[in-house]
């Protein structure tokens, strides 16, 4: 009986060095997973429309991330983005599809223009009208680093119409609504609405810029590629 009962403890202390060792090793494997899963799914979001700072194109925050499960986080910038991917990855470490961005998405052209982006479809068409090459590169390692926003429009600014109307909107999720509203009354015409110059940003180290023409926005955009 004595036997028995030190062989079930044997047996029990090797089980559980041998579940510690292996929750440790798992863990350190989901560890990289998460940085991998993080990255992959950033440059795949901006590479599908060649958009952040080595593309063409502004997102316009905030967003709404779709996981494999169903489930959705709407994410303000690219740091809490990063944050909502992580945490998901963490609670779901089988997981293997990444997460996509819903549409309707919002982007900002380097020529100022304000696009609202129906489908992959239209994002597939907006990502060929582009002419920087980045991602074609597939630099995926790392990718998460290059998501740091090079500047960000201060708020009010006014949109300009096709029709010569504008309106001014006061933040980020006005002018995503107010593009969407123009968008779906005006399917057929083809010219955009854009920002009207001059217009104001705000530079990483926290300085304020006035940003005059659609020249001078197309050169803050392509020395943001360079950072």
């Amino acid at each position: 009986m004595m036997k028995n009962r030190l062989r079930f403890s044997c047996l029990f202390a090797i089980a559980a060095v041998l579940s510690f060792v292996s929750c440790d090793k798992f863990n350190d494997q989901t560890e990289d997973d998460i940085f991998n899963f993080v990255d992959e799914t950033l440059y795949e979001v901006q590479d599908r429309g060649n958009i952040g700072q080595d593309g063409c194109y502004e997102l316009v925050f905030p967003v709404s991330i779709v996981f494999e499960d169903g489930s959705i986080a709407e994410v303000n910038d690219y740091s809490e983005a990063k944050t909502a991917i992580r945490a998901w990855k963490e609670e779901n470490p089988e997981a293997t599809e990444r997460p996509t961005l819903a549409f309707p998405i919002e982007v900002i052209s380097e020529e100022g223009e304000v696009i609202s982006v129906a489908d992959t479809e239209e994002l597939r068409e907006l990502r060929e009208d582009c002419p920087r090459n980045y991602f074609d590169r597939g630099r995926r390692r790392g990718h998460r680093h290059r998501c740091n926003k090079c500047f960000s429009i201060v708020f009010p600014v006014t949109i300009s119409f096709p029709d010569d109307t504008s309106v001014e909107v006061a933040d980020r999720q006005e002018l995503k609504m107010t593009i969407r509203v123009w968008k779906q009354a005006n399917p057929d015409v083809e010219e955009r609405p854009s920002l009207t110059f001059p217009f104001n940003v705000e530079l990483k180290d926290g300085t304020i810029q006035t940003i005059n023409s659609q020249e001078e926005f197309q050169a803050l955009r392509e020395s943001c590629a360079g950072d």
